[in-house]
């Protein structure tokens, strides 16, 4: 019955999908054949489009054209073009561009996305790619970008989240860093009331629906829930009901960063008005990079201190190449370098503290600058990916329906119970 569901679901999706490309095709006029080309060897040269919202991030675009140069300095007749897009935006403009026919070479994979991508047959395989040495190199997590045994994408990066904080606004507020849900709240509350900062900040907002998707599941797992067994949804579980019941605590609180989406509160951070922080590793080096005035060593970090014991989520990134690219030979040659020993080195700078796909080592210098991090790698073995187990491709619509009465929860005041007895019933209808 499940798998009948699951098939039902899939023919749906890609039915949307199909539309979809249709009215893409249509707004644009006309749109390339699908299969794309081979197009010039890499020894020719040629013009290659990377699309990341990376470039956009201030410190991070550098090291990621850095990065890039080393390749292109390899081969003097290619260039790298930037296709820079929002986060906010990436999902919607991948989809509208390739669904025409279009877009860029080679882009990245949020785990979210790699199931809608995959169910379209909207990735090139890339099987045969790495040497077996590379290969057998690989991060466990690279397994999330491969469907029925053939690799889609190519891991990227794998980004911890952890609980970190503005020593100085502890310390001012005569707090010292919580290692249970009760103590983080009444820590945030503290801090705001002690000092007149914002005591704690995460997303909350339907309009970063696919990324506050990612962040949330660590109040579902830190609490020991799940959305499904990987069969059947478990959406209104108690563990789930518990989660919601905490998060709509720390949301009614007024040492909440109320309204503040990701880009505000992390820029309030940075700024020194902020006491604690759930975030990913990497998003918390951009905010202290070079800053005078929250500066690394200023930084305290933690596994999440939630009843399950550090467990937490994790954001994986693929990079993939676009099926309908004309420059494939370069697209795969670019991935191939960017595997080996000196690409791999090259990336790591760009996300550390992010991992990269294979198991190099840190350098010391980058470790030295995230003094932060230990405890937050420590906890990753117990990371998940957040992606319903065994409803990939329905995570999406699973995902709407979930964080839409979420959202009755926290606006509307919503009892989460009930609340969530809605989202499992909507979801269990609209993945049968």
């Amino acid at each position: 019955m499940k798998g009948a569901g699951l098939r039902g679901a899939r023919r749906r999706t890609a039915g949307a999908l199909a539309v979809g490309v249709l009215l893409a095709v249509a707004a644009v006029g006309c749109a390339n054949p699908r299969g794309g080309a081979e197009g010039p060897k890499p020894e020719q040269g040629g013009t290659l489009t990377f699309a990341s919202w990376h470039w956009l991030e201030s410190g991070r675009g550098e090291l990621l054209q850095a990065a890039v140069s080393k390749y292109t300095a390899r081969r003097p007749g290619v260039t790298i073009r930037k296709q820079a897009v929002t986060r906010a935006e990436y999902e919607k403009t991948m989809s509208t561009q390739i669904g025409a026919g279009r877009g860029p070479d080679v882009f990245i994979i949020p785990d979210t996305y790699f199931p809608e991508l995959a169910e379209a047959d909207a990735l090139e395989p890339l099987d045969g790619l790495l040497d077996p040495a590379t290969e057998a190199r690989l991060l466990p997590a690279a397994s999330d970008f491969v469907v029925g045994g053939k690799r889609l994408a190519l891991l990227s990066e794998q980004s911890p989240y952890g609980l970190f904080w503005n020593k100085k606004l502890l310390d001012q507020a005569g707090v010292t860093p919580p290692k249970s849900f009760d103590e983080l709240f009444t820590a945030a509350e503290t801090v705001h009331k002690r000092t007149g900062k914002i005591g704690f900040a995460g997303r909350h907002q339907m309009n970063e629906e696919p990324i506050w998707w990612s962040d949330h599941a660590n109040w579902t797992y830190g609490f020991g829930g799940r959305w499904s067994d990987g069969e059947r949804l478990t959406i209104n579980s108690p563990q789930n009901v518990a989660a919601e019941t905490a998060f709509k605590k720390m949301y009614d609180s007024p040492a909440f960063s109320l309204g503040d989406d990701a880009s505000t509160y992390r820029s309030k951070f940075a700024a020194g008005q902020v006491g604690l922080i759930i975030d990913c590793a990497t998003c918390m080096r951009t905010m202290v990079n070079d800053n005078k005035v929250v500066p690394t060593g200023s930084v305290g970090g933690s596994a999440i201190p939630f009843p399950s014991g550090g467990g937490s989520a994790y954001v994986a990134l693929g990079l993939g190449i676009n099926p309908h690219s004309r420059n494939k030979a370069l697209a795969r040659d670019f991935l191939k370098w960017l595997y080996s020993p000196e690409g791999q080195q090259a990336l790591q700078r760009v996300n550390h503290p992010s991992t990269v796909g294979t198991d190099i080592e840190v350098p010391a210098d980058l470790l030295a600058t995230t003094p932060w991090v230990k405890p937050v790698y420590d906890a990753l073995p117990k990371a998940r990916k957040p992606v319903v187990d065994g409803f990939g491709s329905d995570t999406p619509r699973i995902r709407r329906i979930v964080l839409s009465q979420v959202e009755r929860i926290l606006t509307r005041d919503a009892d989460p119970e009930t609340a969530l007895d809605q989202a499992q019933r909507e979801a269990v209808e609209e993945t049968r």
